[in-house]
């Protein structure tokens, strides 16, 4: 060991004495050794390493991590999810097919309607008068048809008169005819030529008779309901009935009523929108999937979805469709060039197409508002170890939208 020196202080400088010399050598002779007896053996390095608890814990965080994205990346084909879903459903525009003030809306805002029940009614009183004049117009044209057909009889009549005259006027010619032949003097020519004519006459005349028949059957046309003009009247009561029946606006199915903004006493005009209806019977999940979770996607598919508006409660349905084409957002006029739009930043942003589910659960109408969102999982296989995963990060999924 190194000899430790004194600092002499102020004395620096000058020769030691005897007693200053004596007093250092027992100062470096006080000074004992250290026992290392009881020192911990050295461990070599290497060992130590291996047994580092940090490195342990890394080592086993990159492995889970690894593992993670592995069943992430099965999952996300074989067991695809998304929250980009929403409650889809029919709407449709209630239009007064005819026009009128209204005199009564026996409905509310948001009220759910059974089909056929009265939606607005509109005034009546002139498509009742065009009712009870189109019936009016149907009796005025079966009364000419029943002149017409007695024109008809009256015209049969005078053609069977004229047959029966031109019969006998014939038969007289021929007896003449047969005098004449027997002795040529009994019957002067004179009578017969009126004979002939009288013969000749009424042969036109059943000839008249039968063209004047014609015409009037020709005017009459077929009898009963196969006669144009009462087929144009019993059409001309039909519409106005319809026109009647169609001043009550009536439910079409099972919904509720959407942007009620009217009153009693506002004009309806044909065509034009009076107020929204909801369609209750025939909801869907539409839920936007991207174009990498589509490879296993097939009708039929079972399917795991939350909504929103029952939090805490998960449904069963089964796809019904997947979409097979979107729009790409451009549309180039004819005749001008084509644009491209340029994609920026790192990564290409994916392309989602729409896959139509159905809720195989029943559901309150009051919780299947068109529009609301959803969070769907379709299951495409049976997958001992995924599926179960997959069903409880649902009903995990469905406890925490009570916070969302």
């Amino acid at each position: 060991m190194a000899r430790r020196r004194r600092d002499p202080g102020p004395n620096r400088g000058r020769g030691l004495t005897v007693n200053e010399v004596a007093e250092v050598d027992d100062d470096q002779d006080s000074e004992v050794p250290p026992d290392l007896s009881d020192a911990p053996p050295e461990v070599p390095e290497t060992e130590t390493r291996g047994r580092d608890p940090v490195r342990i814990v890394t080592l086993v965080v990159l492995a889970l991590c690894v593992l993670f994205f592995v069943m992430y990346v099965r999952a996300d084909r074989v067991m695809p999810y998304t929250d980009q879903s929403r409650v889809s459903g029919y709407t449709v525009a209630v239009v007064p097919q005819v026009s009128g003030y209204i005199t009564e809306i026996p409905v509310d805002l948001h009220e759910v309607v059974d089909p056929g029940q009265v939606l607005v009614q509109i005034d009546t009183q002139s498509y009742e008068i065009g009712v009870r004049a189109a019936r009016a117009q149907l009796d005025n044209v079966i009364q000419q048809i029943g002149g017409q057909s007695a024109a008809v009889e009256a015209a049969a009549a005078k053609v069977a008169a004229v047959r029966a005259q031109e019969d006998i006027a014939r038969r007289e010619f021929d007896r003449i005819e047969s005098i004449r032949a027997r002795e040529s003097s009994a019957v002067s020519q004179s009578d017969r030529d009126r004979a002939e004519a009288g013969w000749l006459g009424a042969v036109a005349q059943v000839e008249a008779a039968e063209a004047d028949l014609r015409r009037v059957e020709a005017t009459l046309g077929p009898v009963g309901t196969d006669n144009p003009s009462v087929r144009a009247a019993m059409a001309g009561l039909e519409q106005a009935e319809l026109n009647l029946a169609r001043s009550a606006i009536r439910a079409p199915s099972t919904g509720a009523i959407e942007s009620l903004n009217l009153d009693v006493g506002h004009f309806a005009a044909a065509g034009q929108a009076l107020m929204t209806f909801v369609s209750t019977s025939d909801v869907w999940i539409e839920a936007d999937m991207r174009e990498n979770n589509l490879a296993r996607l097939s009708p039929g598919a079972p399917v795991r979805i939350i909504l929103d508006a029952v939090p805490g409660e998960v449904f069963q349905g089964v796809v019904r469709s997947v979409g097979l084409g979107v729009s790409g957002g451009t549309f180039e006029a004819r005749g001008s060039l084509p644009s491209v739009s340029s994609q920026r930043g790192w990564l290409r942003q994916p392309q989602q197409f729409p896959v139509i589910i159905d809720l195989a659960d029943d559901v309150s109408a009051d919780q299947l508002r068109i529009g609301a969102q959803a969070s769907v999982m379709v299951f495409t296989g049976d997958h001992v170890i995924l599926n179960p995963v997959g069903r409880l990060l649902m009903r995990l999924f469905a406890l925490l939208s009570y916070v969302r």
